[in-house]
């Protein structure tokens, strides 16, 4: 017989152990599952609210419901524009309760209902009062959700719903249908519903607080705009979830009932100025920009509207703006995708993930789709995603704003015919770099260059040649600053500038022989110049260590009056300028 072998005998272990693994796993399963299927037989079956055995209806009399035990005259007509009608509705229910003992239940109405009262029939006094109307105090449970709780004897239990539908309602019910809940169920739905929507509102606030921070330091508009349309948008969610309700205005219920309408028009109205100028609408696509700012200013005549209390004229209108300024966003954000911009991406992206929540919401509102955890938080979560990624594309506009603002600045500071540092840049290193070699006790030397017969050039060969002219000087220029805080500049005109710090007289005298050498080697053409057929230069040298007190224009006139001292002299040659009382001069290496 052949020898197992070591690697055979580890392989069947494992084998062994897998085979084991799996019998303890399903015993573990058969166990897990009688336990949960007698936990299951164990928990109250739920309450149920069988057909409705009837509902009236009389219309608005008065600022309240029609009182018990007048019942209303009529048979309630059907909702109208899926709205019901204003007046007062009662409606007979029959609740079963299949457990053979008590159970708390809750009725759910229309969750827009201004007023629901329960009661059995046996008395005038509601056994529980809710609805948008009634202050959280006055609610059978201080829950910004309609519910009327009561407890459900075993068997079949009847109960008289009266609802009641004011006018010019900021919120109007839609149908008279009634829904039964066990309050365990209710409780732990209401929690996960309450921990979501703390989720979001910390994602919320973290987001508007740290870009409040940035907009305080660095004082971007966008960042202010950002925040407020954040927060707005925000404050819609939150408000429709009951946490304004709950947290802020208990005792306020009518604009609690009437808040949101305030965020959604504030939210487009920010979010409409935040979206045009991250996109640069008004530069980039103009059309569209006027198109945001008419819907801005059609919403604030609808906020009026809502001051004024004529909610049933606002709420249509308010949607259709809603869905305009979508469309424009979508619009403008595959615009200046086209158009190459960066922000584009992260734009549409973070305008779609609020989009697709919405629709998904609205969907299962209408019952198109299943209402589960991620449809009935869809909006949020949408918002939520909206949220950050408007804050990271924020960050990249700012940084490439930043970064354009940083080219700009460098670019006024260079010249833009030789690409050499321009007047004002020389000044600024002239007085950095006469601190720092005072510190260090160190020199600096100028060279002032000048072309000779510039004048006589551009006359013979024209401005254009002249500027090719100078640009050539630049670029040998160029070359001699090799070394750190070396700055080749234009001065003006013809002339330019050599910046160079921590070098003797000698050293700085030959490097400036040393350009004039170079000019004069390169034979570029000069017809005009009575000095010879070629282009020559004039330099002027000043070096000198800083002393304190004395500025370093006074190094520089002195490289100004040594340049005028080698035009005087003939021309094509380098002077340097002796000692004056102004500074120590340095007349040797």
């Amino acid at each position: 017989m052949p020898t197992e072998s070591p690697v055979d005998r580890v392989y069947e272990r494992q084998k062994r152990a897998r085979r084991w693994g799996v019998r303890l796993g399903l015993a573990a399963s058969f166990v897990i599952g009688l336990i949960g299927a007698r936990t299951a037989l164990a928990l109250p079956q739920p309450c149920t609210v069988l057909t409705d055995r009837g509902a009236w209806y009389q219309p608005l009399a008065g600022n309240g419901p029609v009182p018990l035990p007048s019942y209303p005259e009529s048979w309630a007509p059907a909702p109208r524009g899926n709205q019901l009608l204003p007046g007062t509705y009662l409606v007979r229910l029959q609740a079963e309760n299949p457990n053979p003992h008590p159970i708390t239940c809750i009725f759910l109405p229309d969750k827009l209902v201004a007023l629901a009262e329960l009661f059995t029939g046996e008395s005038p006094q509601p056994l529980a009062r809710t609805g948008w109307f009634l202050p959280l105090d006055e609610r059978a449970m201080k829950s910004p959700q309609a519910v009327l709780p009561t407890v459900l004897p075993p068997g079949t239990n009847t109960f008289w719903l009266r609802l009641w539908v004011p006018a010019n309602s900021p919120k109007i019910p839609s149908s008279l249908a009634v829904q039964m809940e066990a309050l365990e169920a209710f409780t732990i739905t209401q929690r996960r519903f309450d921990h979501a929507h703390g989720v979001y509102g910390g994602i919320m606030l973290a987001v508007v607080l740290y870009n409040l921070f940035l907009f305080s330091s660095l004082r971007e508009r966008l960042y202010l705009l950002y925040v407020l349309y954040a927060s707005f948008f925000g404050c819609i969610w939150l408000v429709r979830a009951g946490m304004g309700l709950t947290f802020l205005w208990p005792h306020w219920p009518l604009w609690d009932a009437q808040a949101h309408y305030f965020m959604i028009g504030l939210a487009i109205i920010f979010g409409n100025a935040f979206s045009s100028a991250f996109l640069e609408l008004p530069v980039k696509a103009p059309r569209l920009a006027r198109g945001l700012q008419a819907i801005s200013v059609f919403v604030g005549l609808l906020l009026v509207g809502v001051a004024l209390q004529r909610f049933s004229l606002i709420e249509t209108p308010l949607a259709l703006a809603a869905a305009g300024t979508c469309s424009l966003y979508v619009a403008a954000g595959f615009l200046r995708l086209r158009q190459k911009s960066p922000e584009a991406r992260y734009f549409l992206l973070a305008t779609g993930m609020v989009i697709l929540g919405t629709v998904v919401y609205i969907a299962a509102f209408f019952r198109l789709l299943p209402t589960t955890f991620i449809t009935a938080n869809s909006a949020q979560l949408g918002s939520a995603a909206e949220m950050v990624l408007l804050a990271f594309a924020l960050g990249h506009k700012i940084r490439h704003l930043r970064q354009e603002k940083v080219a700009a600045e460098e670019l006024s500071r260079l010249d833009p015919l030789t690409g050499l540092a321009n007047r004002r840049l020389l000044n600024e290193q002239m007085e950095l770099e006469w601190r720092r070699v005072y510190r260090q006790g160190s020199t600096l030397g100028i060279v002032i260059v000048d072309v000779d017969h510039f004048k006589a050039y551009n006359d013979a060969w024209g401005h254009q040649a002249g500027d090719g002219l100078l640009q050539l000087l630049a670029e040998e220029l160029r070359s001699l600053c090799r070394r750190p805080g070396d700055l080749a500049a234009r001065y003006g005109g013809e002339e330019f500038v050599l910046l160079l710090p921590s070098l003797s007289v000698l050293q700085a005298h030959e490097l400036a022989e040393r350009l004039r050498h170079t000019v004069e080697e390169r034979a570029w053409p000069h017809p005009a110049s009575p000095l010879g057929p070629v282009v020559t230069v004039s330099c002027g040298v000043a070096v000198g260590r800083p002393v304190e007190g004395v500025p370093v224009s006074v190094l520089f006139a002195e490289a100004d009056e040594a340049l005028y001292s080698a035009k005087r002299s003939g021309r094509n040659q380098v002077c340097l300028r002796t000692a004056s009382g102004t500074h120590r001069r340095l007349n040797s290496a």
